[in-house]
Protein backbone atom coordinates (compact mmCIF):
# COMPACT_ATOMS: atom_id res chain seq x y z
CA UNK A 1 0.00 0.00 0.00
CA UNK A 2 1.29 3.45 -0.95
CA UNK A 3 -0.02 6.79 0.32
CA UNK A 4 0.04 9.94 -1.83
CA UNK A 5 -0.75 13.41 -0.44
CA UNK A 6 -1.88 16.13 -2.88
CA UNK A 7 -0.81 19.37 -1.20
CA UNK A 8 -0.40 23.07 -1.89
CA UNK A 9 -1.43 25.92 0.37
CA UNK A 10 -2.39 27.99 -2.69
CA UNK A 11 -6.03 27.65 -3.69
CA UNK A 12 -7.21 27.26 -7.28
CA UNK A 13 -4.19 25.26 -8.40
CA UNK A 14 -6.05 22.07 -9.36
CA UNK A 15 -5.33 20.20 -6.13
CA UNK A 16 -8.75 18.57 -5.69
CA UNK A 17 -9.09 18.02 -9.45
CA UNK A 18 -5.79 16.15 -9.33
CA UNK A 19 -6.76 14.12 -6.27
CA UNK A 20 -10.03 12.99 -7.88
CA UNK A 21 -8.71 12.24 -11.34
CA UNK A 22 -5.37 10.61 -10.60
CA UNK A 23 -7.32 8.34 -8.21
CA UNK A 24 -9.81 7.50 -10.96
CA UNK A 25 -7.03 6.90 -13.50
CA UNK A 26 -5.21 4.55 -11.11
CA UNK A 27 -8.47 2.71 -10.42
CA UNK A 28 -9.00 2.30 -14.17
CA UNK A 29 -5.79 0.23 -14.33
CA UNK A 30 -7.36 -2.31 -11.96
CA UNK A 31 -5.75 -1.11 -8.74
CA UNK A 32 -7.91 -0.55 -5.65
CA UNK A 33 -7.85 3.13 -4.68
CA UNK A 34 -9.05 4.98 -1.58
CA UNK A 35 -9.39 8.77 -1.71
CA UNK A 36 -9.44 10.53 1.67
CA UNK A 37 -10.98 14.01 1.60
CA UNK A 38 -9.03 15.80 4.34
CA UNK A 39 -10.29 19.27 3.40
CA UNK A 40 -13.07 20.63 5.68
CA UNK A 41 -14.58 22.29 2.62
CA UNK A 42 -15.27 18.83 1.21
CA UNK A 43 -14.70 19.72 -2.44
CA UNK A 44 -13.57 16.20 -3.39
CA UNK A 45 -16.65 14.72 -1.69
CA UNK A 46 -18.88 17.24 -3.44
CA UNK A 47 -17.14 16.69 -6.78
CA UNK A 48 -17.81 12.94 -6.58
CA UNK A 49 -21.32 13.21 -5.08
CA UNK A 50 -20.07 11.17 -2.11
CA UNK A 51 -23.07 12.12 0.00
CA UNK A 52 -24.78 8.77 0.46
CA UNK A 53 -23.38 8.24 3.95
CA UNK A 54 -24.89 9.66 7.16
CA UNK A 55 -23.25 12.86 8.41
CA UNK A 56 -21.52 10.94 11.21
CA UNK A 57 -19.54 8.84 8.74
CA UNK A 58 -16.61 10.91 7.52
CA UNK A 59 -12.87 11.19 8.04
CA UNK A 60 -13.53 13.45 11.05
CA UNK A 61 -15.15 10.56 12.92
CA UNK A 62 -12.19 8.34 12.05
CA UNK A 63 -9.62 10.81 13.43
CA UNK A 64 -11.50 12.34 16.36
CA UNK A 65 -10.15 11.81 19.86
CA UNK A 66 -13.68 11.67 21.27
CA UNK A 67 -14.42 7.99 22.07
CA UNK A 68 -18.18 8.59 21.85
CA UNK A 69 -17.89 9.81 18.25
CA UNK A 70 -15.00 7.71 16.95
CA UNK A 71 -15.63 5.23 14.12
CA UNK A 72 -13.49 2.77 12.20
CA UNK A 73 -12.10 3.69 8.80
CA UNK A 74 -14.01 0.85 7.11
CA UNK A 75 -17.36 2.12 8.41
CA UNK A 76 -16.85 5.53 6.76
CA UNK A 77 -15.94 4.38 3.24
CA UNK A 78 -18.27 5.12 0.31
CA UNK A 79 -18.01 3.57 -3.14
CA UNK A 80 -17.39 5.94 -6.06
CA UNK A 81 -16.96 3.43 -8.89
CA UNK A 82 -15.23 0.14 -9.62
CA UNK A 83 -11.95 -0.07 -7.62
CA UNK A 84 -12.47 3.51 -6.39
CA UNK A 85 -13.67 4.39 -2.86
CA UNK A 86 -13.73 7.60 -0.84
CA UNK A 87 -13.84 8.65 2.81
CA UNK A 88 -15.84 11.91 2.69
CA UNK A 89 -15.08 15.11 4.54
CA UNK A 90 -17.16 17.26 6.87
CA UNK A 91 -16.95 20.80 8.19
CA UNK A 92 -16.23 19.31 11.63
CA UNK A 93 -12.67 18.60 10.45
CA UNK A 94 -11.86 22.26 11.13
CA UNK A 95 -12.26 21.58 14.88
CA UNK A 96 -9.90 18.61 14.95
CA UNK A 97 -6.77 20.57 15.76
CA UNK A 98 -8.41 21.98 18.88
CA UNK A 99 -9.40 18.47 20.01
CA UNK A 100 -5.80 17.27 19.77
CA UNK A 101 -4.29 20.35 21.38
CA UNK A 102 -1.64 19.25 23.86
CA UNK A 103 -1.70 15.60 22.79
CA UNK A 104 1.74 14.17 22.08
CA UNK A 105 2.49 13.31 18.44
CA UNK A 106 -1.01 14.35 17.32
CA UNK A 107 0.32 15.00 13.79
CA UNK A 108 0.78 11.25 13.35
CA UNK A 109 -2.88 10.36 13.99
CA UNK A 110 -3.74 9.74 10.32
CA UNK A 111 -0.61 7.65 9.87
CA UNK A 112 -1.59 5.53 12.89
CA UNK A 113 -5.08 4.98 11.50
CA UNK A 114 -3.81 3.93 8.07
CA UNK A 115 -1.06 1.67 9.41
CA UNK A 116 -3.52 -0.13 11.70
CA UNK A 117 -6.06 -0.75 8.91
CA UNK A 118 -5.95 -3.88 6.73
CA UNK A 119 -4.06 -3.28 3.42
CA UNK A 120 -7.11 -3.52 1.16
CA UNK A 121 -5.90 -0.77 -1.22
CA UNK A 122 -2.87 -0.43 -3.48
CA UNK A 123 -2.99 3.38 -3.25
CA UNK A 124 -4.42 5.84 -0.74
CA UNK A 125 -4.70 9.40 -2.07
CA UNK A 126 -5.19 12.30 0.37
CA UNK A 127 -6.71 15.60 -0.75
CA UNK A 128 -5.24 18.21 1.63
CA UNK A 129 -6.79 21.56 2.58
CA UNK A 130 -5.32 24.75 1.02
CA UNK A 131 -3.31 25.55 4.15
CA UNK A 132 -0.25 24.30 6.01
CA UNK A 133 -1.92 23.54 9.32
CA UNK A 134 -2.61 20.50 11.45
CA UNK A 135 -4.50 18.51 8.80
CA UNK A 136 -1.88 18.98 6.08
CA UNK A 137 0.87 18.06 8.54
CA UNK A 138 -1.01 14.81 9.29
CA UNK A 139 -1.23 14.06 5.56
CA UNK A 140 2.46 14.73 4.94
CA UNK A 141 3.38 12.56 7.92
CA UNK A 142 1.32 9.69 6.52
CA UNK A 143 2.48 10.08 2.90
CA UNK A 144 5.03 8.10 0.95
CA UNK A 145 4.81 10.66 -1.86
CA UNK A 146 3.71 14.31 -2.01
CA UNK A 147 2.39 15.74 -5.29
CA UNK A 148 2.38 19.55 -5.46
CA UNK A 149 0.03 20.90 -8.18
CA UNK A 150 1.44 24.14 -9.61
CA UNK A 151 -0.85 26.32 -11.74
CA UNK A 152 0.53 28.66 -14.38
CA UNK A 153 0.00 31.99 -12.59
CA UNK A 154 2.16 34.87 -11.37
CA UNK A 155 1.88 33.63 -7.76
CA UNK A 156 2.51 30.00 -8.60
CA UNK A 157 5.62 29.46 -6.46
CA UNK A 158 4.49 31.60 -3.52
CA UNK A 159 4.05 29.39 -0.49
CA UNK A 160 5.75 26.35 -2.05
CA UNK A 161 8.84 27.19 -0.01
CA UNK A 162 6.80 26.90 3.19
CA UNK A 163 5.54 23.48 2.13
CA UNK A 164 9.10 22.37 1.42
CA UNK A 165 10.10 23.75 4.82
CA UNK A 166 7.38 21.66 6.49
CA UNK A 167 8.65 18.55 4.69
CA UNK A 168 12.19 19.35 5.83
CA UNK A 169 10.94 19.73 9.41
CA UNK A 170 9.27 16.30 9.23
CA UNK A 171 12.49 14.83 7.89
CA UNK A 172 14.63 16.44 10.61
CA UNK A 173 12.36 15.84 13.59
CA UNK A 174 10.79 12.48 12.69
CA UNK A 175 13.06 11.02 10.04
CA UNK A 176 10.19 10.77 7.54
CA UNK A 177 11.14 11.79 3.99
CA UNK A 178 8.34 11.29 1.41
CA UNK A 179 9.14 11.60 -2.28
CA UNK A 180 8.25 15.05 -3.66
CA UNK A 181 7.00 15.75 -7.18
CA UNK A 182 5.81 19.00 -8.74
CA UNK A 183 2.94 18.85 -11.23
CA UNK A 184 2.17 21.60 -13.76
CA UNK A 185 -1.60 22.25 -13.95
CA UNK A 186 -3.95 24.62 -15.79
CA UNK A 187 -1.41 24.89 -18.61
CA UNK A 188 -2.64 26.91 -21.60
CA UNK A 189 -0.59 25.74 -24.56
CA UNK A 190 -1.77 28.75 -26.61
CA UNK A 191 0.02 31.38 -24.51
CA UNK A 192 3.70 32.20 -24.22
CA UNK A 193 3.01 33.27 -20.63
CA UNK A 194 2.10 29.71 -19.57
CA UNK A 195 5.20 28.43 -21.31
CA UNK A 196 7.44 30.93 -19.50
CA UNK A 197 5.90 30.06 -16.11
CA UNK A 198 6.31 26.34 -16.84
CA UNK A 199 9.97 26.92 -17.60
CA UNK A 200 10.38 28.71 -14.25
CA UNK A 201 8.60 25.93 -12.37
CA UNK A 202 10.72 23.23 -14.01
CA UNK A 203 13.86 25.13 -13.05
CA UNK A 204 12.62 25.31 -9.44
CA UNK A 205 11.75 21.59 -9.06
CA UNK A 206 14.43 20.16 -11.37
CA UNK A 207 14.29 16.36 -11.61
CA UNK A 208 11.46 16.32 -9.03
CA UNK A 209 9.07 17.69 -11.67
CA UNK A 210 6.60 15.36 -13.39
CA UNK A 211 7.03 15.22 -17.15
CA UNK A 212 3.26 15.10 -17.47
CA UNK A 213 1.55 18.49 -17.82
CA UNK A 214 -2.16 18.95 -17.09
CA UNK A 215 -3.59 21.15 -19.81
CA UNK A 216 -6.38 23.67 -19.32
CA UNK A 217 -9.49 21.70 -20.28
CA UNK A 218 -13.16 22.66 -19.89
CA UNK A 219 -14.15 18.98 -19.67
CA UNK A 220 -12.50 18.84 -16.23
CA UNK A 221 -14.90 21.50 -14.94
CA UNK A 222 -17.89 19.84 -16.60
CA UNK A 223 -17.00 16.50 -14.98
CA UNK A 224 -17.09 18.13 -11.54
CA UNK A 225 -20.53 19.59 -12.25
CA UNK A 226 -21.71 16.09 -13.16
CA UNK A 227 -20.21 14.61 -9.99
CA UNK A 228 -17.86 12.17 -11.76
CA UNK A 229 -14.18 11.89 -12.60
CA UNK A 230 -12.90 12.96 -16.02
CA UNK A 231 -12.22 9.28 -16.76
CA UNK A 232 -15.92 8.47 -16.39
CA UNK A 233 -17.10 11.74 -17.96
CA UNK A 234 -15.09 11.77 -21.22
CA UNK A 235 -12.13 9.42 -21.59
CA UNK A 236 -11.29 10.99 -24.99
CA UNK A 237 -10.82 14.50 -23.54
CA UNK A 238 -7.43 16.12 -23.02
CA UNK A 239 -8.12 16.10 -19.29
CA UNK A 240 -8.58 12.32 -19.27
CA UNK A 241 -5.49 11.82 -21.42
CA UNK A 242 -3.36 14.02 -19.16
CA UNK A 243 -4.43 12.38 -15.90
CA UNK A 244 -4.01 8.93 -17.44
CA UNK A 245 -0.48 9.96 -18.43
CA UNK A 246 0.12 11.16 -14.85
CA UNK A 247 -1.14 7.81 -13.57
CA UNK A 248 1.27 5.91 -15.85
CA UNK A 249 4.19 8.16 -14.87
CA UNK A 250 3.41 7.59 -11.18
CA UNK A 251 3.36 3.83 -11.70
CA UNK A 252 6.65 3.92 -13.60
CA UNK A 253 8.25 5.88 -10.72
CA UNK A 254 7.00 3.08 -8.45
CA UNK A 255 8.81 0.50 -10.54
CA UNK A 256 5.95 -0.75 -12.73
CA UNK A 257 7.54 -1.65 -16.07
CA UNK A 258 4.35 -1.75 -18.15
CA UNK A 259 1.76 0.56 -16.50
CA UNK A 260 -0.62 0.27 -19.47
CA UNK A 261 -1.00 -3.46 -18.94
CA UNK A 262 -4.29 -4.30 -17.13
CA UNK A 263 -3.65 -5.00 -13.47
CA UNK A 264 -5.47 -7.52 -11.27
CA UNK A 265 -5.29 -6.56 -7.63
CA UNK A 266 -3.85 -9.33 -5.46
CA UNK A 267 -5.35 -7.51 -2.49
CA UNK A 268 -8.87 -7.70 -3.86
CA UNK A 269 -8.38 -11.39 -4.64
CA UNK A 270 -7.47 -12.00 -1.01
CA UNK A 271 -10.52 -10.28 0.42
CA UNK A 272 -12.77 -12.64 2.38
CA UNK A 273 -15.89 -13.75 0.55
CA UNK A 274 -18.98 -12.37 2.23
CA UNK A 275 -21.73 -14.84 2.92
CA UNK A 276 -25.11 -14.03 1.44
CA UNK A 277 -27.46 -12.94 4.17
CA UNK A 278 -31.18 -13.62 4.16
CA UNK A 279 -33.08 -10.52 5.28
CA UNK A 280 -36.33 -10.66 7.23
CA UNK A 281 -39.37 -8.79 5.83
CA UNK A 282 -38.81 -6.02 8.42
CA UNK A 283 -35.14 -5.68 7.43
CA UNK A 284 -36.09 -5.52 3.74
CA UNK A 285 -38.50 -2.67 4.47
CA UNK A 286 -35.84 -0.81 6.45
CA UNK A 287 -33.25 -1.34 3.72
CA UNK A 288 -35.69 -0.08 1.08
CA UNK A 289 -36.33 3.07 3.09
CA UNK A 290 -32.58 3.65 3.49
CA UNK A 291 -32.04 3.30 -0.26
CA UNK A 292 -34.84 5.77 -0.91
CA UNK A 293 -33.23 8.46 1.26
CA UNK A 294 -30.21 10.40 0.00
CA UNK A 295 -27.96 12.95 1.66
CA UNK A 296 -27.81 16.25 -0.20
CA UNK A 297 -25.06 18.82 0.33
CA UNK A 298 -26.11 22.45 -0.08
CA UNK A 299 -22.94 24.53 -0.50
CA UNK A 300 -22.38 28.20 -1.25
CA UNK A 301 -19.29 30.42 -1.38
CA UNK A 302 -19.68 33.84 0.26
CA UNK A 303 -16.84 35.13 2.40
CA UNK A 304 -18.71 38.34 3.28
CA UNK A 305 -21.95 36.72 4.45
CA UNK A 306 -22.95 36.70 8.12
CA UNK A 307 -25.74 34.11 7.87
CA UNK A 308 -26.88 31.76 5.10
CA UNK A 309 -29.95 29.52 5.09
CA UNK A 310 -31.42 27.10 2.57
CA UNK A 311 -35.18 26.97 2.17
CA UNK A 312 -37.33 24.91 -0.16
CA UNK A 313 -40.12 22.41 -0.66
CA UNK A 314 -38.37 19.96 1.65
CA UNK A 315 -38.62 22.23 4.74
CA UNK A 316 -41.75 24.26 3.88
CA UNK A 317 -39.50 27.22 2.99
CA UNK A 318 -38.73 27.83 6.66
CA UNK A 319 -35.76 29.93 7.77
CA UNK A 320 -34.62 28.71 11.18
CA UNK A 321 -31.74 27.03 12.97
CA UNK A 322 -32.50 23.75 11.19
CA UNK A 323 -32.01 25.35 7.76
CA UNK A 324 -28.88 27.35 8.60
CA UNK A 325 -25.62 26.56 6.76
CA UNK A 326 -22.39 26.10 8.72
CA UNK A 327 -19.46 28.35 7.91
CA UNK A 328 -16.32 26.57 6.76
CA UNK A 329 -12.92 27.74 5.55
CA UNK A 330 -12.16 30.12 2.65
CA UNK A 331 -15.68 31.54 2.52
CA UNK A 332 -17.55 28.26 1.96
CA UNK A 333 -20.82 27.42 3.74
CA UNK A 334 -22.40 23.97 3.88
CA UNK A 335 -25.58 22.21 5.00
CA UNK A 336 -26.28 18.47 4.67
CA UNK A 337 -29.90 17.35 4.45
CA UNK A 338 -31.23 13.80 4.14
CA UNK A 339 -34.16 13.68 1.71
CA UNK A 340 -36.31 11.01 0.04
CA UNK A 341 -36.13 10.81 -3.73
CA UNK A 342 -38.21 13.38 -5.53
CA UNK A 343 -38.14 16.83 -7.11
CA UNK A 344 -37.50 19.94 -5.01
CA UNK A 345 -37.45 23.70 -5.48
CA UNK A 346 -35.11 25.69 -3.23
CA UNK A 347 -33.20 28.93 -2.70
CA UNK A 348 -30.43 30.27 -0.49
CA UNK A 349 -31.09 33.18 1.85
CA UNK A 350 -27.88 35.21 2.24
CA UNK A 351 -28.17 37.87 4.97
CA UNK A 352 -31.89 38.14 4.29
CA UNK A 353 -31.62 38.21 0.49
CA UNK A 354 -33.11 35.33 -1.50
CA UNK A 355 -30.82 34.00 -4.21
CA UNK A 356 -30.61 31.06 -6.60
CA UNK A 357 -27.94 28.35 -6.49
CA UNK A 358 -25.38 29.65 -9.00
CA UNK A 359 -23.87 26.17 -9.40
CA UNK A 360 -27.19 24.62 -10.40
CA UNK A 361 -28.41 25.47 -13.90
CA UNK A 362 -31.79 23.82 -13.35
CA UNK A 363 -34.38 26.45 -12.39
CA UNK A 364 -38.05 27.33 -12.80
CA UNK A 365 -40.03 30.54 -12.58
CA UNK A 366 -42.13 30.88 -9.42
CA UNK A 367 -45.38 32.66 -8.53
CA UNK A 368 -43.45 35.83 -7.65
CA UNK A 369 -41.92 36.20 -11.10
CA UNK A 370 -38.41 35.20 -9.96
CA UNK A 371 -36.66 31.86 -10.30
CA UNK A 372 -36.20 28.92 -7.92
CA UNK A 373 -33.36 26.41 -8.23
CA UNK A 374 -34.57 22.87 -8.86
CA UNK A 375 -33.01 19.52 -7.99
CA UNK A 376 -34.14 15.98 -8.58
CA UNK A 377 -33.10 13.12 -6.30
CA UNK A 378 -33.41 9.80 -8.04
CA UNK A 379 -34.31 6.57 -6.31
CA UNK A 380 -31.46 4.34 -5.22
CA UNK A 381 -33.48 1.25 -6.08
CA UNK A 382 -32.65 -0.72 -9.21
Amino acid sequence: MKTIAIANQKGGCGKTTTAINVSAALAATGRRILLIDLDPQGHASFGLRASNLPTDKSIYYVLTDNPEKKRSLDSCIATVSRNFDIVPSTIHLSTLEQEFKGKEDAVSELRRVLSSSPPTYEYIVIDCPPSLGFLTFNALRAADQVIVPIDMSAFTLMGVGKLLGMLELIKTKIGHDPRLNGLATLFDIRTTYSQSVLKEVKAFFGNQMFQTVIRLNVALKRAVSEGVSIIDFDKTSNGAKDYTALCYETLRLDGVKDPKKPYVSSISLQLPVKEERVFSPQEKIKKTIELEIKEVIFALESSAAKDIYVAGDFNDWKINDESKLARGENGWWEKRVRLPHGRYRYKFVVDGEWTEDSKNQAREINAFGSFDSVMEIKSGLA
